[in-house]
């Protein structure tokens, strides 16, 4: 075990003078100068010599690097510092660093001792116990944590199976209960579209929707919130509420796809290439989206997407989507709305569950939902899509045809029960059988014993 290794400022100006001196190295001066620069690079004496050429083999001992230091090398290389901002990269990069303090005080050959690797998860597991992150966002750190940012750390592959595993049985001990989505109730839908239709129509009475969502925001000092970005929000949940779209096919919506009848969205699919969906425009739907097309038409003629390029930036849309998400979250928290999802999150997203309600009870096959809503699968419909209430009903109704069965079952029983019973009474009236050799019986013999048997001559008992 170890602590983070640090380098001062003036230890790495001796070490770039080293390498620009160097005749063996042919980097410049500037590169290296750009290399240090970036933050978190950590030198040290085991770094590839094919990843980084410019490395002093025999430099400063600066001590062995910790799988955090390692992980953040690798982040920081020429070859992926470009794309640094892509999604993948930003997932390793913030899972690593929620379980700094434990892979920065651990190199990747300690994890090869047995009593350091107790310590390893022993720490490990105080920092997930202690957490105070959605279940749902913890998994996901876990997930990179044992699938990423250990093997880009260093540690052996067969060590990270067992770590992964050691995760599990932690988890398993926290006995957690699974987190639910809370979703979208119908009245909050109505209320919601009522609320935005009024506030479009009086903007002059509207509240400031970023200061209801973040007293902190940077748009929280005036007083309402401009009319323009209501148009621009009821225009985005209407266009949301019609298609059941995910917020990235929404936000790229182009404003020369949008008419009177219809609307086109593209999606993307495992984001290497996209597929068009058109979406028919219900009248009632159109009268609500119009009015900022028509301010996107004159104040933004050049824009091209109805609302942003991507979920970073505008780009060559009309709004920025931090403040689209901002003033979405306010207007929701303004109908006196709770949270949709585990974690505190305001999200258009589950009105996707809400159309999976909606469509079961319309007598839609899951086939169907699963092509509507884009899955590659029904089981991802079934598995994430249904709401608890979806899914209670379905139980109810599931467990009623079953006892249908089971009722029709039993009353066969019973009327079987009752024809023996109609049989007994009628041989008790009858009173007694005979064989026609002689013998006989009494049926009252079937719940007594053999002394109501009347034996034909020769089969009496005793009889050799």
């Amino acid at each position: 075990m170890r602590s983070p290794t640090t380098l001062s400022f003036e230890a790495i100006g001796i070490h770039v003078q080293t390498l620009h001196h160097s005749t063996s190295h042919n980097l410049s001066y500037l590169r290296l100068r750009f290399l240090y620069s970036m933050p978190e690079i950590q030198p040290c004496n085991t770094a590839s010599q094919d990843e980084y050429p410019y490395w002093v083999s025999d430099g400063m001992d600066q001590g062995e690097p910790s799988i955090y230091d390692n992980v953040m090398i690798w982040l920081r290389s020429p070859r992926r510092w470009k794309d640094r901002n892509l999604k993948r990269y930003k997932n390793i990069r913030i899972s690593a660093r929620k379980f700094r303090y434990t892979l920065g005080s651990f190199t990747p050959d300690d994890l090869r001792d047995d009593l350091q690797y107790s310590e390893f998860i022993e720490s490990l597991q105080t920092e997930i116990e202690s957490s105070d992150l959605a279940q749902s966002t913890l998994d996901g750190y876990l997930g990179y944590l044992t699938g990423k940012v250990m093997i880009y750390g260093e540690v052996n592959t067969r060590i990270v199976e067992e770590v992964k595993t050691q995760v599990t049985i932690i988890k398993k001990g926290m006995k957690k209960r699974k987190a639910e989505h809370r979703g979208i109730e119908d009245k909050e839908i109505v209320d919601l579209i009522g609320s935005l239709d009024e506030m479009c129509e009086n903007p002059e009475e509207a509240p400031n929707l970023s200061r209801i969502a973040n007293e902190n925001s940077s748009n929280a000092g005036p007083e309402r919130t401009s009319h323009h970005l209501l148009l621009a929000l009821r225009a985005y949940i209407w266009l949301t509420l019609v298609s059941a779209g995910r917020a990235d096919s929404i936000r790229r919506i182009k404003i020369s796809d949008v008419s009177e009848d219809h609307f086109i969205r593209e999606i993307s699919k495992m984001r290497t290439y996209s597929e068009e969906v058109r979406n028919n425009m219900p009248e009632w739907a159109f009268e609500r989206v119009e009015p900022y097309l028509e301010y996107c038409r004159e104040n933004h003629p050049d824009a091209v997407f109805l609302f942003s390029e991507d979920e970073n930036k505008r780009g060559r849309g009309t709004i920025n989507p931090k403040t689209l998400q901002e003033i979405k979250k306010g207007a929701m928290k303004n109908i006196g709305m709770e949270p949709t999802s585990a974690g505190g999150y305001y999200r258009l997203h589950d009105l996707r569950t809400v159309w999976c309600d909606w469509m079961g009870k319309g007598g839609a096959s899951v086939e169907q939902m699963s092509v509507f809503l884009g899955h590659s699968s029904p089981k991802v419909t079934t598995k994430y899509y249904f709401a608890s209430k979806h899914k209670e009903r379905m139980r109810q109704e599931a467990w009623g045809a079953g006892m249908k069965e089971l009722e029709a079952l039993l009353q066969i029983r019973g009327n079987t029960d009752r024809k023996i019973d109609d049989l007994y009474s009628q041989l008790y009236d009858i009173g007694y059988f005979s064989d026609g050799k002689g013998g006989g019986i009494y049926p009252s013999c079937w719940d007594e014993d053999d002394d109501m048997v009347v034996r034909a001559p020769g089969l009496e008992p005793g009889t050799p």
